[in-house]
């Protein structure tokens, strides 16, 4: 047994000897250069390039802390009417004023008596250009009993308001 060791530590002193030097930073054992401190050096420079940027970026605009008010709805909206002349026919007209040139569609929507609902559209949301100044668009039913008339106005900007809200 004791030459078993004996053979053993002469194979382990050997080993020792043929070694390379794995302490070196330079190199490791198989004769590549380590690729740790290269990882660590771009991630820092990453990190300190994310925030040199970010600190040079001007500051954003402080938002208002209210916004900006409009006139009442029926300020800006008074020039849809609507006229009922008989039981059977509703005439909204549409005079033009204030948003005229913002308006590209009127939808009509009525409700009668009965619980039935209509909608008529007076020009198109895909539009650029305004709906017509003085125009009148009819409804025809049967509007006996107290209806219910919605007229709701699509911008040019995609928003939209309520113009009119009424019984009739």
């Amino acid at each position: 047994m004791e030459e078993n060791l004996e053979k053993y530590w002469e194979l382990f002193k050997t080993l020792i000897k043929t070694r390379p030097n794995t302490t070196c930073m330079t190199r490791d054992p198989y004769g590549h250069r380590p690729a740790m401190p290269v990882f660590l050096l771009l991630v820092v420079a990453l990190i300190a390039f994310a925030v040199l940027c970010g600190c040079t970026q001007p500051a954003a605009a402080p938002v208002p802390a209210q916004p900006t008010t409009q006139p009442e709805e029926e300020d800006i909206f008074k020039e849809v009417t609507a006229l009922q002349p008989d039981a059977s026919l509703i005439v909204i007209t549409y005079e033009g004023g204030p948003n005229m040139e913002r308006i590209v569609e009127l939808e009509i929507t009525i409700t009668d008596s009965s619980g039935r609902s209509q909608t008529k559209s007076a020009g198109s949301r895909l539009a650029t250009t305004p709906i017509p100044i003085k125009g009148t668009y009819t409804l025809n039913g049967d509007f006996s009993g107290s209806d219910h008339l919605i007229v709701m106005a699509h911008m040019s900007d995609g928003s939209r308001a309520i113009v009119l809200d009424q019984i009739i």
